[in-house]
């Protein structure tokens, strides 16, 4: 139906149980990654980015899309030098979960980040991004009562926060 530079629109026929047919429509958009990235003190580099549609400022992490061609580990590095300025040198993909949505379908692939290096912040973002080093309880909080207005980078945050505490992650 429609083929743009960042999302496609999309039909398929859908056939139920009881023989019905409906013509179903999907929006595609390439995959992305979310980045939680941890300074030598142990704290998360939070970033605040201006959102036009909203007239203020926002919490997240650094993200980004996935380019055409290119695996989601290097787009997370990629992102994190973008946005934050720094690269790292100890990455782990942690997970990779579905948009779960019927409408708009991508997958997220969300790493940790360690052992942080100064690198040359050369974003494409319109508006400056503030990278805000935050402890991760500190985050969890944020993500708990709503100041983490995204429930995507909310969820990230949490879960990383669960996966630590179960010792599901251990660096």
């Amino acid at each position: 139906m429609y083929d743009g530079g960042f999302l496609a629109i999309k039909q398929r026929d859908i056939i139920f149980k009881n023989g019905d047919k409906r013509i179903f429509e999907y929006c595609v958009r390439p995959d992305s990654v979310t980045i939680l990235p941890f300074d030598e003190k142990g704290r998360l580099l939070l970033i605040r980015e201006f959102r036009y549609e909203s007239g203020k400022y926002v919490w997240f992490l650094p993200a980004g899309s996935v380019d055409k061609g290119e695996k989601p580990a290097l787009a997370a590095k990629r992102e994190l030098q973008e946005e934050t300025g720094f690269g790292a040198r100890k990455w782990r993909k942690i997970f990779c979960r579905s948009s779960g949505s019927n409408f708009i379908l991508w997958h997220v692939h969300v790493f940790v980040a360690k052992d942080l290096f100064v690198s040359k912040k050369d974003g494409d973002e319109e508006f400056p991004i503030e990278v805000v080093p935050t402890s991760l309880k500190k985050a969890v909080k944020m993500a708990l009562d709503g100041t983490i207005e995204n429930e995507f980078i909310a969820y990230h945050i949490i879960r990383l926060n669960e996966m630590l505490k179960s010792g599901e992650l251990e660096w």
